[in-house]
């Protein structure tokens, strides 16, 4: 299993865990339920694509990759999508910066974790734009589609459903999880 940071408080279900952990495609999962959504667990993949490490990661509010000034308008429309209840998944491309200081266009796919049809969790999965982006699109789209796959084992365990189907999901490089605490 590959390295991964959590909270220990944050209770998160063992098949949301292990596939952080086992993930070929850098995972982040936020507690929207907590002040400023501070993030509660990130894998390995996440590391590597912002160079930051768990100390300077967890329980921290994503924002910390924006630029100076911020992401400008693209901000709007994530908190926009937060607070649609109707909205169960977006993307966006954002301005971030690495721990090193270069600047990166990060792609973005947040899916709503909801139990009792309350927003508990936001599951993202980031992607660095940059010049062999189609080559790793495709790595891309082989591993997140084996985490869509995982995730859908996962639900006969529990209560927490995967919303619309495998083909659409990893066509549209969404993951929309939705999991029991056990």
């Amino acid at each position: 299993m590959g390295k991964a940071a959590f909270d220990d408080t944050a209770n998160l279900p063992e098949g949301l865990v292990g596939l952080i952990g086992k993930s070929e495609v850098s995972l982040t999962i936020a507690d929207y339920t907590r002040p400023d959504c501070p993030l509660v667990a990130a894998n390995q993949k996440f590391f590597d694509l912002c160079g930051y490490d768990e100390a300077e990661v967890i329980g921290k509010n994503c924002r910390f990759l924006q630029p100076e000034g911020g992401a400008g308008p693209v901000r709007k429309r994530m908190r926009e999508y937060l607070d649609d209840p109707r909205a169960t998944d977006a993307k966006f491309v954002v301005p971030n910066v690495t721990k090193q200081g270069e600047p990166f266009l990060n792609v973005i796919y947040m899916s709503k974790l909801t139990r009792n049809d309350r927003t508990e969790l936001i599951l993202g999965s980031q992607f660095r734009m940059g010049n062999a982006m189609k080559e790793m699109a495709a790595l891309y789209d082989r591993a997140l589609s084996e985490d869509l796959r995982q995730l859908n084992l996962l639900t006969n365990e529990s209560n927490w459903v995967v919303l619309g189907s495998f083909e659409a999901l990893a066509s549209s490089h969404s993951i929309i999880a939705q999991s029991k605490f056990e």
